[in-house]
């Protein structure tokens, strides 16, 4: 890692945007468009890693079927389609229940040359329920590159992180090694629970996140493992230990 982004953390800001559906000029409190994401700055490639998370909401939520892959709308922008559909539904079906979407994000850990977050979204847009799903992100802040399982552990991580989340999640829900994982108590679909590539760095270590109906049921919520760099040594390229 090099340039001045590997010797100093990003700068940031918590951008906010709330938007609430206006009919005939009039407010609608019930159908809303929210954001609040941090907004990088200081270094040579800030906009590199706002533009990806950008193209990530527009690409992976609620707003896909109206933007190509690569765009990198602005959160008004998102906004406007949003109402737009939801007009367009209206217009077309007896819908007669808001529409929501509000997503959250935080800076999980920032150091030179490194940056992890996380963005969690919830959406309405007709059903039983609505949808949830938090996405954890990697970025190396001298390139701009997202980083993912390969980039962070070495060669041959696989069985050993295994082990390590079986073992983190037994004590998590208080099984013995000989118990099942789809019991009553561990709750999964399957008697089994193995990485995902939805990781994040931490102050503490690192988190591995399952989002609803990914392992469990979506009545038992996300399933979120974390595993302290204590446990975590031999298998952590050794850049990303604190």
């Amino acid at each position: 890692m090099d340039g001045n982004s590997s010797r100093c953390p990003l700068e940031y800001r918590m951008k906010v945007v709330n938007r609430v559906y206006e009919e005939q000029g009039k407010a609608s409190e019930e159908t809303y468009c929210k954001f609040r994401l941090p907004v990088f700055s200081r270094g040579e490639h800030a906009a590199v890693i706002n533009r990806y998370l950008m193209g990530w909401i527009a690409g992976s939520t609620v707003f896909e079927a109206g933007f190509t892959h690569g765009d990198s709308p602005t959160m008004g922008e998102l906004a406007d389609y949003f109402f737009s559909v939801y007009e367009k539904e209206r217009k077309e079906f007896p819908v007669n229940w808001p529409y929501q979407f509000e997503l959250d994000g935080s800076v999980l850990l920032n150091r030179p040359g490194l940056v992890s977050l996380d963005l969690s979204f919830y959406a309405f847009t007709g059903g039983a329920h609505g949808n949830s799903h938090t996405e954890n992100f990697v970025f190396n802040t001298a390139t701009g590159k997202r980083l993912g399982l390969n980039d962070v552990f070495v060669t041959g991580f696989e069985a050993p992180l295994n082990k390590l989340i079986d073992s983190r999640f037994r004590k998590m829900r208080g099984l013995s090694p000989a118990e099942r994982l789809d019991g009553e108590q561990g709750m999964l679909f399957e008697n089994s629970i193995r990485f995902n590539d939805n990781l994040a760095l931490t102050d503490k270590g690192i988190r591995f996140h399952y989002n609803p109906y990914e392992i469990a049921a979506y009545a038992f919520g996300s399933t979120v493992v974390n595993i302290p760099y204590s446990e975590l040594e031999g298998l952590l390229k050794p850049e990303f230990m604190p």
